[in-house]
């Protein structure tokens, strides 16, 4: 019963596209949760109403990635109709577009401090845009195939992405260069992410792998062959000690970066129905998954709830710099016993606020200078979406008590061909070498530990 406890768990089941849910991403207070889908639509659903969901249209083909700005004020989409719409999730569900590339939109994500925008597309070019005045800044041209995915690191100075051209590159926006590249000779990545640290990438491949890279050394840190398809998505976990993966084998894994193993195995998806999106809630109690089978899940974590080791251990790596968090939202953080003047005031703030929003709405309305026609006005309606209460049948397999198969920090060897050793003796040589280098790496690692072991035993 304590192992279970700890266990991920699902809390809701929200089921209203009609395709395939191509996107999620919570609202940084997880109050709301944003989907994306081939159906060419979004859906707005209110977590803590559990009731009322609104479905939103304005894209003319297929949407492949929604995010939040990191104010939660406004949303923005991609699209392969190659464009790009900036959302301000309300019932009205008012929106601006652009277009943004001559191909498909495949990825879109904010700056941390929400002023610019990164797009990557077909048209082999990734582009940084400036938000509120729809400005495009910069071009970074470089891959010379289909670009999957572009993130930004955390303190918002480096930029990630993944191409078709199996070639992970990290480029410096100050001076819009390519500083390094990752090559995979076998398979490209479909997506790419930063750790918390700011200082390891991850990456998912489409043979069924999952690689992280140490930006500091400029290698290969971990590596799991982990799915019997090719991985769609990874996610971090904000504490950055376990990775989030789905897979076209209708599973999802969490992955244990510490141990470098995976401990969990999550079915919940419809058999032979790839799950094609992920996502974590901004303090990581939540995530949620999105499939081919047209269904949302939500799931409780609960596995970083048991990570005792975790409480007095650093971080899967140490981050080249402590970024400092800027709280917006100070009203988290107020006492729950609140006057009758407090309430009064916070009413005539949030009256303030809604007219400070539609003004805001109708400025940025005119700097983005809106091409939307007449017909295209009506972008929202009450879809016949809704949030199932019957449970779901869904399969949680916990290997942390299991001998691990599958160690992270090894190399994994095995599939190639023993008939001609000649012919693949320098590939088998090159393999050794990365698996010598991660066990150093590994061996660093568990040194620093001891070391602060050590030193919370002597305080």
């Amino acid at each position: 019963m304590i192992e279970t406890a700890c266990d991920p768990t699902i809390e809701k089941h929200f089921k209203g596209h009609e395709n395939a849910i191509t996107s999620l991403c919570f609202h940084p207070e997880t109050t709301q949760l944003v989907s994306s889908s081939l159906d060419k639509s979004i859906i707005l659903w209110n977590l803590k109403e559990s009731v009322r969901a609104y479905k939103f249209f304005g894209h003319k083909d297929v949407i492949f990635e929604v995010t939040y700005a990191p104010s939660g004020e406004v949303i923005a989409s991609a699209s392969r109709d190659r464009s790009v719409r900036i959302w301000v999730p309300k019932v009205t569900g008012q929106c601006i577009d652009f277009k943004a590339h001559s191909g498909a939109v495949r990825s879109i994500q904010f700056s941390p401090d929400g002023e610019k925008l990164v797009t990557a597309s077909d048209d082999k070019n990734i582009k940084l845009w400036m938000v509120c005045q729809r400005k495009f800044l910069m071009s970074f041209v470089c891959h010379t195939s289909w670009v999957r995915c572009a993130r930004f690191s955390l303190d918002g100075r480096l930029i990630v992405s993944c191409s078709d051209d199996k070639t992970i590159k990290l480029w410096d926006i100050a001076s819009g260069q390519c500083i390094r590249t990752f090559h995979d000779t076998k398979a490209y990545s479909t997506y790419v992410e930063f750790h918390p640290s700011n200082s390891v990438i991850g990456s998912a491949n489409i043979a069924g792998c999952v690689k992280l890279y140490d930006l500091r050394t400029a290698s290969l840190y971990q590596h799991y062959a982990t799915h019997k398809g090719p991985v769609n998505m990874i996610k971090f976990h904000p504490k950055g000690n376990f990775m989030l993966t789905a897979s076209d084998d209708s599973t999802m894994k969490v992955l244990d970066l510490l141990e470098g193993r995976p401990i969990y195995t999550l079915k919940g998806h419809a058999t032979n129905t790839s799950v094609k999106s992920i996502t974590f809630s901004s303090n990581g109690d939540f995530f949620a998954s999105g499939g081919a089978d047209h269904q949302l899940l939500m799931w409780k974590t609960n596995f970083d709830k048991d990570d005792i080791v975790v409480r007095k251990m650093p971080h899967l790596i140490l981050p080249i710099e402590e970024s400092k968090l800027e709280i917006k939202d100070e009203k988290l953080f107020k006492n729950n016993d609140i006057s009758e003047e407090e309430v009064e005031e916070e009413e005539e703030e949030g009256r303030e606020k809604e007219k400070e929003e539609e003004e805001e709405m109708e400025s940025l309305h005119k700097k983005f200078s809106p091409t939307i026609s007449q017909s295209e006005k009506t972008h929202c309606a009450v879809p016949d979406s809704e949030i199932l209460n019957e449970k779901i049948q869904y399969k949680v397999i916990n290997m942390r008590n299991q001998k691990p198969l599958e160690v992270g920090r090894i190399v994994n060897i095995s599939h190639l061909p023993k008939k001609s050793p000649n012919k693949y003796s320098s590939k088998v040589v090159d393999a050794l070498n990365e698996q010598v280098q991660s066990l150093c790496d590994a061996v660093t690692v568990l040194e620093q530990r001891l070391s602060v072991l050590e030193e919370e035993l002597r305080k």
